[in-house]
């Protein structure tokens, strides 16, 4: 799995749906659309973050600009800076949640009752 990210400017944001519900609405099986993120930005915009199933990079990104051109007008396209996809487990990794940490690795508290 990739995770594709953009800022989408105020302007091209649509009205009603929101963007993650049309982005959903409008995905196809093909574009493999596990999960989206969308977080505002302060200048009225979004950050958006598409999670996809493909098995490459430059699979994702096509993908990726595929859907998001479904769910925003024509004009919108041309002001979409978006950032190389990222392959999941790297982006963990970054995050010092590395697939190798995993319940074994950690200690768990105590499940005894506090008698304080």
């Amino acid at each position: 799995m990739y995770l594709v990210t953009t800022t989408v400017p105020a302007e091209a944001l649509p009205g009603e749906p929101s963007l993650d519900d049309r982005i959903r609405q409008l995905a196809l099986p093909e574009d493999q659309l596990e999960h989206i993120h969308v977080l505002p930005s302060p200048d009225g915009g979004a950050h958006l973050t598409l999670f996809l199933g493909h098995p490459d990079s430059k699979g994702t990104e096509a993908a990726a600009a595929r859907l998001v051109a479904r769910a925003l007008p024509a004009t919108a396209e041309s002001e979409l800076d978006w950032a190389p996809a990222t392959p999941l487990v790297s982006a963990l990794e970054q995050l010092g949640l590395d697939s190798h940490d995993g319940p074994d690795d950690r200690e768990l508290p105590s499940q005894d009752p506090d008698t304080r």
